[in-house]
């Protein structure tokens, strides 16, 4: 419900506006109370209503106390868009301020939920939070697993799930920085079937559209286009990406972006994501069978304090222990250990049995290529199809520079010296 339509429905339904206050007959009202309360049918109201008044003051109270009460009832359900399920929680106030700190915005079309939500904070000093989340609508989606060919310009894709699947989700992205770099940086993107740029009315603003924002050179055929807007808000650059089959129902999308309360915005996420106070707690559970190595520690685990997708938990939690096992290895490797090599290489043997990477398979590829590195580590060769290259570099892929836990001897000199 909208604003306009939630503040018109909310002075239609008020029970205690001053008007309906002057017409209402209080001693009669309080007698029918009262009769309710004893268990009685009410009697007539006396003539002179002020002895009842006088007789019964703190009972009157509770009488016009009910009225109010009812108003604030019905606010509460128009608010809420109904009656609920599912009450309101509490937040504290931590992670309250997190949310706070985000556009505070939902995609409200009908049937339309988050699916995903992940906020980090930047690497870098000044970069601030940036962050994403996944509205869809239907069966849950899964990240899709796209394989690319083809020349510079001439990219063409396989993997990407049918128009049909991808027109059911929404992405929403925001992060510091300046719109005219953002949309600049947008302009010198691929676009293997032209440009077509478009500026719409968005939340009090002006969005540029990019109405043509395919990537691959086999997107894009007759309904099935991919489109973006980029605008700027609350000190964040946004983008909102769809697949859509025409410009009208991407503008359907745009308009159901409502900005929210941060209550509202915390309700809304799914009980996959894992919030802030409970992110210690979810890392132990993940960690449950996981070898570990000696340099390890829970500590380790990137925790941004900020709402994230429990995917996104996974990866860090998989990825450290993995990067730790990678760093052993390649040292081992350098100075002749092979004890502490294979016991690198028999710890990450059992990353095929990992529960969370089951879990996570799910939706996406970060564990195939966790199997796919400890698969290669006794040979020390990444191989794919007939290219052999050596394993390290790609081992860096997990993000273990990002985690600062590089695993390359130059990445990790780099980092002392700083």
């Amino acid at each position: 419900m909208k604003t306009r339509e939630l503040e018109i429905a909310l002075a239609a339904a008020d029970p205690v506006s001053p008007l309906r206050l002057g017409g209402l007959d209080l001693a009669a009202m309080e007698a029918e109370l009262l009769a309710d309360l004893d268990g009685e049918q009410p009697a007539p109201a006396p003539a002179g209503s002020q002895a009842v008044r006088e007789r019964h003051p703190r009972r009157l109270a509770l009488a016009l106390g009910s009225a109010i009460l009812a108003a604030l009832a019905v606010a509460a359900v128009l608010l809420a868009g109904g009656a609920s399920e599912h009450p309101s929680r509490a937040y504290a106030a931590d992670l309250v301020r997190f949310a706070e700190s985000t556009p505070l915005l939902l995609l409200e079309g009908p049937g339309w939920r988050v699916q995903n939500a992940n906020e980090q904070r930047g690497p870098r000093q000044g970069e601030g939070l940036y962050g994403s989340m996944e509205f869809v609508t239907g069966k849950p989606i899964p990240y899709e697993s796209i394989r690319i060919t083809g020349g510079p310009k001439r990219e063409s894709e396989s993997g990407m799930l049918p128009a049909a699947v991808r027109q059911r989700r929404v992405e929403l992205s925001w992060r510091r920085g300046s719109l005219a770099s953002a949309v600049a940086d947008a302009h010198k993107m691929l676009h293997p079937h032209g440009q077509r740029w478009v500026e719409l009315p968005l939340l009090g603003t002006t969005a540029q559209v990019d109405t043509r924002a395919e990537f691959f050179a086999n997107q894009g055929g007759p309904g099935n286009r991919q489109m973006t807007a980029l605008w700027r808000e609350g000190g964040f650059v946004l983008e909102l990406r769809a697949a859509v089959p025409d410009l009208t129902a991407f503008e359907e999308r745009l308009d159901w972006l409502t900005k929210v309360d941060s209550q509202t915005w915390l309700d809304a996420m799914p009980a996959k994501v894992v919030k802030a106070a409970d992110h210690d707690a979810a890392v132990a559970e993940m960690l449950k069978g996981i070898p570990v190595p000696r340099t390890f520690k829970p500590s380790r685990v990137p925790d941004t304090g900020l709402t994230t997708d429990r995917y996104q938990v996974g990866a860090t939690v998989t990825g450290t222990v993995s990067c730790l096992w990678f760093r052993q290895w390649g040292e081992a490797r350098r100075s002749g250990d092979r004890a502490a090599a294979l016991e690198a290489e028999r710890a990450m043997a059992t990353s095929k049995h990992w529960r969370i990477l089951h879990e996570m398979a799910r939706e996406g590829a970060y564990p195939e290529l966790i199997w796919q590195l400890a698969a290669a580590m006794p040979s020390g060769l990444w191989e794919w199809g007939p290219h052999r290259w050596r394993l390290l570099p790609h081992a860096e892929g997990l993000g273990c520079a990002r985690w600062g836990l590089p695993v390359l001897p130059w990445k990790q000199r780099r980092q002392r010296e700083r």
